[in-house]
């Protein structure tokens, strides 16, 4: 059932490709307006540069996988899962794992266009890169949380899902602290807390899917 759930996640992301790219362009809209705010002020668009991009980025990210699960609801295979599969959990987390999978070049091209629009440098493209890379489970994770509201609870879930956002500040935190000095243990310590926020909102998916 793993290998199940991830070819129709991919299959799923491939279909909607569009999508991907319009939230690559909802954030450099986001990044232009906050730019041209800060723009008056050039001493501090720089060193707000990589905190604001973070911000974005994960904002972006979530509300891009607000409908994540719809087409397992809509389409009545999440019932007929819960009922004849015999490994549910796994095509559920099969999912996540393709959704992990593609999330990673559309991190790499967030970064770059943070780097882009707030004029960081080359180091700063490399920090932050890392932290998004070593973040991804964590964040995807967490989208399909906040997708998984939203099909439990309808359009109220969206505002859950917003209020879920906070529980991604630890990323936002670490991932600036990479762009001022990464180490090796800054690295390792961000790994684990992506992991282990990886499991609690993969497992968390798994049972509000499997109430509706």
């Amino acid at each position: 059932m793993f290998s199940a759930g991830l070819k129709l996640e991919l299959r799923t992301r491939l279909r909607t490709g569009l999508a991907a790219l319009g939230a690559l362009g909802f954030l450099a809209v986001a990044l232009t307006a906050v730019g041209l705010t800060l723009g008056q002020f050039p001493e501090r668009l720089r060193p707000a540069g990589p905190a604001v991009g973070w911000a974005m980025i994960v904002l972006t990210f979530v509300y891009a996988n607000a409908d994540w699960w719809l087409d397992q609801i809509q389409s009545g295979l999440n019932q007929r899962l819960r009922v004849m599969a015999r490994d549910y959990p796994g095509f559920v987390y099969g999912r996540v794992f393709g959704g992990w999978l593609v999330a990673l070049p559309w991190l790499l091209v967030a970064a770059w266009l943070v780097t882009l629009f707030y004029s960081q440098p080359v180091s700063a493209f490399l920090a932050l890169s890392a932290g998004l890379l070593i973040s991804a489970a964590g964040l995807t994770a967490l989208c399909s949380f906040v997708a998984a509201l939203r099909v439990l609870l309808g359009n109220v879930g969206v505002f859950l899902g917003a209020m879920a956002l906070p529980l991604a500040l630890p990323f936002v935190v670490l991932g600036v602290g990479l762009v001022d000095g990464i180490t090796l243990a800054s690295c390792a310590f961000m790994l684990g807390v992506s992991i282990l926020q990886a499991i609690v909102f993969i497992v968390a998916t798994r049972w509000i899917l499997s109430l509706v």
